[in-house]
């Protein structure tokens, strides 16, 4: 039998596993020689994956909004104070647009090497899944400095179970 892996480190690999996956997810739709097609597919793909790392980690807009008031005003205030912009909220285009904004990232950048044969095509699927994997890897250090400053929150949910890869992590 396996050694018990600590439950931290269970729900990191799990995201981390979960980012990775998406993100090549996100790399493969951008590859596509439409400019613009890609950017709803990837919208809400990036919604889900966001919304799947607050919710492994108990800071989905339900499990937050059901937090006693002083407990839900501190996720509140810790969320602003790593700079989170999604931690407990509902993730709409807006709310995702100002995070990628947060990121310093064009998405004219992107859409532009489109227009640009094959080499163009690798570059937007490249340059897509690096800003999909960064604001996911973000969001999810903040979930993780948010839930170790509140030891009082309760335990995340179990996890989904995932494929799981051939690689150690």
């Amino acid at each position: 039998m396996g050694v018990a892996v600590p439950a931290d480190q269970a729900l990191e690999r799990h995201c981390r596993r979960l980012v990775r996956r998406q993100a090549l997810k996100a790399a493969g739709v951008s590859a596509l020689p439409v400019p613009g097609a890609d950017l709803f597919v990837n919208g809400q793909m990036l919604a889900s994956t966001l919304g799947q790392i607050s919710e492994a980690h108990g800071l989905g807009p339900d499990q937050v909004a059901r937090l006693p008031a002083p407990l839900r005003n501190r996720v509140d205030d810790l969320a602003l104070e790593v700079g989170s912009y999604l931690i407990g909220r509902a993730l709409t285009q807006g709310v995702l647009l100002g995070a990628l904004r947060a990121l310093g990232v064009r998405l004219s950048v992107q859409q532009a090497a489109k227009f640009a044969p094959v080499v163009g095509q690798v570059a937007s699927a490249a340059l897509s899944g690096w800003m999909f994997k960064r604001l996911c890897d973000r969001h999810l250090a903040h979930c993780q400095q948010v839930r170790a400053a509140l030891p009082e929150l309760p335990a995340p949910p179990l996890l989904p179970d995932l494929p799981h890869s051939t690689a150690t992590h």
